[in-house]
């Protein structure tokens, strides 16, 4: 049987990999502290395989071709997909027998899946690659939840579809240690009016929620309210899909900071075995 081992939940700008000069010296410090805190906490733990969990920004899925999940099931990736990311376009190796269990696993359970043969990873997925694996040691299984085009699967799909996610882990029978990294938010709107608003008050209630495993109450989120707190802070349902794929088990706080001058509301927990 394989184990779901330790939760890792990041903000995925690529900012601190591009240009992290543009923040306050100690603001950009402090988040960069918090991923090598994160890298820890992944070399101890010792998995053998990568789940990264993240929205695609539109450069593998458009308006013709936007699932609500999408696994990919390949030998080998390539990212990142975007030019001037600050990170070496590189090539990503993939797990094929595990991609495959969870992707039969969901059509048994009730997930259709979308799969992706051909994926050329951006900086959602590339970002915590890069800062958490860098030498890419580690075979990935990655796994789009659109974030881009409503409509958008529900916050409460989205803890369904992660707590089925880890049944599916735990029901591989080659005793792989597993590492899931849920990728996104936390408030952000970028490239429209709000650019650079950070609803740090927004990001406090709802990481609050997740520290206290208040389930009925992260589950209670609303679509208008997550909106309100930024075009792309429906980049928290990663999140909530790692929360389920936990069975509820609680976060625990790594890092906070809304940081201006990267226009996002700048998050990193961890949860798991490997962190109790």
């Amino acid at each position: 049987m394989a184990r779901p081992v330790l939760g890792i939940a990041t903000t995925h700008i690529a900012a601190i990999v591009r240009s992290p000069q543009i923040a306050p010296p100690d603001e950009a410090a402090r988040f960069r502290a918090g991923f090598e805190t994160l890298a820890d906490a992944l070399a101890r733990a010792a998995p053998d395989v990568l789940v990264v969990i993240s929205p695609d920004h539109v450069n593998r899925f458009f308006l013709d071709n936007m699932p609500a999940f999408c696994i990919g099931l390949r030998d080998s990736f390539v990212g990142p997909a975007e030019e001037g990311t600050g990170m070496p376009r590189r090539q990503v190796i993939g797990h094929v027998p595990l991609a495959t269990g969870i992707l039969q696993h969901g059509l048994e359970q009730g997930i259709d899946w979308s799969r992706a043969e051909d994926w050329i990873l951006d900086h959602g997925f590339m970002v915590p690659l890069h800062m958490l694996d860098p030498g890419g040691c580690l075979p990935v299984v990655p796994i789009n939840v659109n974030c881009a085009a409503p409509p958008l699967p529900g916050i409460a799909r989205c803890h369904t579809v992660g707590a089925l996610l880890g049944e599916a882990i735990r029901a591989v029978e080659d005793g792989l240690r597993v590492a899931v990294i849920a990728a996104g938010g936390l408030s952000h709107s970028p490239g429209d009016e709000q650019m650079g608003f950070v609803d740090s008050e927004f990001d406090e209630r709802f990481l609050g929620l997740l520290e206290a495993g208040a389930t009925a109450d992260i589950l209670a989120l609303s679509d208008a309210e997550v909106d309100a707190a930024g075009s792309s802070t429906a980049e928290i349902r990663s999140w909530i899909m790692l929360y389920g794929l936990f069975g509820n088990r609680p976060f625990r706080r790594i890092y906070y900071e809304a940081i201006a001058a990267y226009g996002t509301g700048c998050g990193q927990c961890l949860v798991g075995s490997a962190v109790d």
